[in-house]
Order: structure tokens, then sequence, then C-alpha cells
């Protein structure tokens, strides 16, 4: 299993630039395939959370189920897992920010 994670870091490092958060999110997914019952942070919980929106059958499923979804995944799958994760949790750190700063609507950059 861990063969297949570096496999995953490498190909990420390679196709994006934010390689560091990608790479919390492949740390968030490894977390949960070893021991789906560790404690995670809010970010983390986070990450799982988002999981769930972008993959449908996850949105309601247990740390269990996420763990075993997650290990059965290729690497091509789990990259691209990855990578709607990030974006989603981009978009949804963009409106929260747009919210505090008072605007109601995404930065644009």
């Amino acid at each position: 299993m861990t063969c297949r994670i570096e496999v995953v870091a490498m190909a990420l490092a390679k196709k994006e630039v934010g390689v560091i958060d990608e790479m919390s999110i492949v740390d968030v997914f490894t977390k949960l395939i070893f021991d789906a019952d560790s404690v995670l942070y809010e970010t983390e919980s986070q990450v799982v959370e988002i999981l769930g929106q972008v993959e449908a059958s996850l949105y309601e499923a247990s740390r269990r189920e996420i763990s075993e979804f997650l290990r059965a995944m290729g690497v091509d799958e789990m990259i691209s897992t990855v990578g709607q994760v990030k974006r989603s949790f981009d978009q949804q750190q963009g409106v929260i920010a747009a919210n505090r700063s008072g605007n109601g609507y995404p930065l644009q950059g």
C-alpha cells in the first residue's frame, strides 16, 4: 500500500504547483486507510467531509467504509480524487474568506 501512496505523491508533485495542499489530502487519505478510527483534526475532518461531497457514495459513509473505498482506489483514481477534493476545498475556503471580508462572494485572482 505504501508504494501506491508514494506513486500518487510523485505524480501529484509533477502535475500540480500546490504540492503541499495535495500532499496534506494524501496524508489524510493515508491516515484513514491505515487507521479508520484515528483522531482527525479540524482540517482533516473537512477533507473527509469534502470527499463525501465529491464522491456521492461516501456522503454518509462510516469511516470504515471510507477507508475501504480509499484502499480500493487505483493510482489514477486517487490522483483525480485528490484534485477534486483540493478544488472543492479551495472553493469553500474562498467563500469563507469572501464572507469574512464582507464581499459575500469568492475573491477573484
